[in-house]
């Protein structure tokens, strides 16, 4: 089986180090080289084509998002998992609108990081658990500063119990658990939960995907 090839893309020496000495731990996966910004990145890319882009932006700044689309025209096949300090819903909303399969924050476990980069590398999208409860809870928020009463009355019994434990971290298997249903159960909920919240259908998509490869 090949191995998944990876170029580490972040201005913080000891980071990049520290991403290398983990994924050289694990079997089919393969640090290509390192790059110290994403300028620097984008020349690797052309010359390596590697599966996955680490690459780290400093949130709450967009900037370097803007980044992606030269990417994906230097290296179309690679997916690209943004690396960020303290990642706010939305800048986790606008790395996934510019192209970005998923984003992982520098507190990850090795574990997550590995199971981030396989999920990523097989066509889906990666966030974590925690980022995605706030992202949801942020468009609840602005949901119900738009239209409370509307909001509230589209939603039903069950849905707001679901938001309720998503927010506390939950994972769908343990929230299946807590309510007696089964998890393909609360994934549908909560795809109708952000069809309910009026977001736009390509992000509603997004987030969908998230909530069905996030365990």
């Amino acid at each position: 089986m090949s191995r998944i090839t990876v170029l580490i893309a972040d201005d913080h020496a000891p980071s990049r180090e520290g991403l290398r000495l983990v994924l050289a731990q694990e079997n089919g996966i393969q640090v290509v080289d390192q790059a110290t910004d994403g300028k620097q990145a984008l020349t690797m890319m052309e010359a390596l084509q590697p599966d996955i882009l680490l690459l780290n932006v400093h949130p709450p700044v967009v900037k370097g998002l803007d980044a992606l689309s030269q990417i994906r025209a230097k290296s179309p096949g690679t997916k690209v998992l943004i690396l960020a300090d303290h990642p706010g819903d939305n800048f986790i909303i606008k790395a996934l609108q510019c192209g970005a399969k998923g984003c992982l924050s520098k507190t990850l476990t090795r574990a997550d990081i590995i199971k981030a980069i396989r999920v990523t590398h097989a066509g889906e999208l990666w966030a974590e658990r925690k980022m995605l409860a706030q992202t949801l809870e942020s468009l609840l928020q602005t949901a119900n500063a738009v239209a409370p009463t509307e909001a509230h009355k589209t939603l039903t019994k069950r849905e707001r119990e679901i938001i309720k434990w998503v927010m506390q971290g939950m994972t769908n298997k343990e929230i299946a658990v807590q309510l007696e249903i089964s998890d393909k159960t609360v994934k549908t909920h909560l795809s109708n939960i952000f069809g309910k919240l009026q977001i736009s259908h390509r992000l509603q998509l997004l987030l969908s995907r998230i909530v069905n490869h996030t365990a």
